[in-house]
């Protein structure tokens, strides 16, 4: 997770289902813990929780989508903004 953050400078997403995947929720930008057999040490450290794996594909294509959409409109915004202070 950390070699990700720093070579690739971007956000990364930790998902694990057990005590030995505590480490890597914490490390990531966002942590989903997914209750298990294993436990719940993952649950607990996580910055979201779900019951089955299979919930995991709506957060990031709908709620991913969203954000991808938000972030456009920001930088439409800001070269609208841009453009008109460069033409007074």
């Amino acid at each position: 997770t950390r070699l990700v953050q720093i070579k690739c400078n971007g956000i990364t997403l930790g998902i694990g289902d057990g005590a030995n995947d505590v480490g890597m929720i914490q490390a990531a930008h966002i942590g989903v813990g997914i209750s298990g057999r294993e436990g719940r040490a993952a649950v607990l450290a996580s910055d979201y929780s779900f019951a089955q794996f299979k919930y995991v594909a709506r957060l990031i294509l709908v709620h991913g989508r969203a954000m991808y959409l938000r972030n456009t409109d920001v930088v439409k915004y800001s070269f609208y903004k841009n453009f008109l202070n460069s033409l007074t």
